[in-house]
């Protein structure tokens, strides 16, 4: 099992745009989840990772800003963003870097949270199941 830490905001995955020249239509990805992508991926090749063959589990916590307002006995961040796009960024950037292709995760948890600081917490490994 490996731990990835990558510090900064989680940011989530944008709605695609898309452009026309001519008859042809493509989409891309707006700047900011871009730099996000961009950001993560350095993050996590920074950290010498093994890239992993077969069935994965993946369990992903991401850690938001806590607004000075709000109760401390608050715990669990139940707005948005969703936590369903903030994975969305972070394991595109994973493709290439910890795994070959995101189609190997079989097993996935995620969970959002309040903390400091800002920070994704990954952690990942070959999911073995006993038949």
């Amino acid at each position: 099992m490996a731990h990835y830490t990558i510090l900064g905001i989680p940011r989530p995955q944008g709605r695609p745009r898309f452009f026309r020249r001519g008859n042809f239509v493509g989409t891309y990805d707006p700047k900011e989840s871009r730099q996000y992508k961009d950001n993560v991926s350095a993050q996590l090749a920074a950290q010498s990772p093994v890239i992993l063959d077969g069935p994965l589990y993946m369990r992903v916590d991401f850690f938001l800003p806590r607004p000075k307002t709000l109760p401390k006995k608050v715990v669990h961040h139940v707005k948005k963003p969703d936590v369903d796009n903030l994975l969305k960024g972070v394991m595109d950037s994973c493709k290439g870097i910890l795994w070959h292709d995101d189609t190997q995760v079989v097993y996935l948890v995620a969970t959002k949270y309040y903390g400091d600081p800002p920070r994704v917490i990954i952690e990942i490994g070959n999911y073995a199941v006993e038949v």
